[in-house]
């Protein structure tokens, strides 16, 4: 009976030193993470002083808390082959975006930022690490798939609207996804719920339009879902 309350007291100090560090990197990722939204919302609003400032505390972040905190791979990406170059590459990036930004090249900014997801959702995928931006971000890719798509009246047709038809499937799975993987605090935010609740709205909003087989409803639904999507994002994303 000693033993295994002396292994129950051995096993629960070993739980609470060690959840922090199994965390730790993933938390002082979501801290930089929220300035880099509010960078690649402000460039796409063509807002050279705001995305500085946030492309600064991104970088700033980053380059502390995180390349300085980890240099070597937490327990949580044990046998990563490509630990530090992943951290140096995403450092590189917000180094390019900010040389962009203070030339005034805020489109590229953007596009340049955008590579900062993809090495982060790399490196959780290669790990088998999931968190709620993969579910945000996996929305961005199918959205952005819907957003390229070109509808006007002289265009429109049978193979144009199956497409769409199609795209609003994957969005409206990886919307209920999305909802269903947000953390628990997000759940009880009436702020985020609210902003859910556009970003749903958006979606079903396309599908009324593609019944309604009016192109111009539909191009105006398309373009709905980015700022729905965006103001999700910029906040909690």
């Amino acid at each position: 009976m000693k033993s295994l309350a002396v292994s129950a007291v051995v096993g629960a100090f070993l739980l609470t030193v060690s959840l922090p560090a199994f965390a730790g990197f993933d938390e002082d990722v979501t801290k930089a993470y929220a300035p880099y939204r509010v960078a690649l919302f402000k460039s796409n609003q063509n807002d050279k002083e705001a995305t500085e400032k946030a492309v600064g505390k991104f970088l700033t972040i980053w380059d502390g808390a995180v390349i300085a905190g980890y240099p070597n791979a937490p327990a949580r990406y044990a046998g990563e082959p490509d630990w530090s170059g992943t951290l140096a590459r995403i450092k590189v990036i917000g180094e390019k975006a900010m040389e962009a930004t203070r030339q005034g090249q805020l489109v590229e900014a953007h596009e340049i930022l955008e590579a900062v997801r993809d090495e982060l959702d790399s490196l959780r995928d290669r790990n088998g690490v999931r968190v709620f931006s993969n579910f945000v971000n996996a929305y961005h890719s199918a959205m952005e798939h819907v957003l390229t798509t070109k509808v006007s009246a002289d265009s429109w047709n049978r193979q144009t609207a199956g497409e769409l038809y199609a795209g609003y499937g994957v969005l409206s799975y990886l919307a209920e996804d999305l909802a269903a993987h947000a953390p628990s605090d997000l759940k009880a935010d009436e702020a985020f719920n609210g902003l859910l609740g556009d970003l749903m709205s958006s979606v079903e909003g396309l599908k009324a339009a593609l019944d309604s087989d009016d192109p111009a409803a539909i191009a105006k639904a398309v373009k709905a879902l980015k700022p729905a999507y965006a103001k999700l994002f910029v906040k909690f994303g």
